[in-house]
């Protein structure tokens, strides 16, 4: 009994369907359905089927590439949906940081900082948790809390050092707290950048 090309599996005349290349290389229906989906050469001399085996494997070609496609669809409505929720996120975190700046500028401190902290995400270095250190640091050196404007402004500095006003703002601290030295590395920092 012959071999199928593929499993490599004995082809059973009474039970197997048994398909051949032009050149007699034996292979199961089930074999050569799969194969078809990547090729219509035969997968040892790559000759060509026939197109009468060929038209034979229609409705399965035609039924595997509607499940590929309704995959493909399936995955894009999946990652339309991910960029939907990434984008709200994004346009409610910006009122919050609104509302926050909107406090600080006048001159509540206490209510911006709870909400801030309650944002804040530790050892998360992207562009939102950057603003929110900002934003702390900012609002605890305009409440008189030099120490926690350090703390967080040094964690912002160490992620982003291309982040002048947060220089600024820790140089501002340091000199408030008479470390001239480290003032002075802040601030020649806040200008260069």
């Amino acid at each position: 009994m012959p071999s199928c090309i593929v499993c490599h599996l004995e082809i059973e005349e009474n039970q197997d369907i048994l398909f051949e290349c032009p050149n007699e290389h034996p292979i199961h229906k089930s074999c050569l359905a799969e194969w078809l989906l990547h090729s219509q050469n035969c997968p040892l001399c790559s000759e060509p089927y026939s197109q009468n085996v060929i038209i034979q494997f229609e409705d399965h070609l035609e039924q595997k590439e509607k499940e590929k496609q309704a995959a493909i669809d399936a995955e894009n409505k999946k990652e339309d949906l991910r960029k939907m929720e990434e984008l709200t996120e994004s346009i409610i975190f910006l009122k919050q940081i609104e509302d926050i700046e909107q406090l600080i500028e006048s001159k509540q401190y206490e209510e911006p900082i709870e909400k801030l902290l309650e944002l804040y995400e530790e050892g998360s270095v992207d562009s939102k948790n950057l603003k929110v250190l900002f934003l702390l640091g900012k609002a605890n050196f305009l409440k008189g809390r030099f120490d926690l404007t350090i703390n967080f402004l040094f964690k912002l500095v160490k992620v982003k050092f291309d982040y002048p006003d947060g220089f600024l703002f820790l140089g501002k601290a340091y000199e408030k707290l008479g470390l001239n030295d480290k003032a002075k590395w802040a601030f020649d920092r806040a200008k260069t950048e």
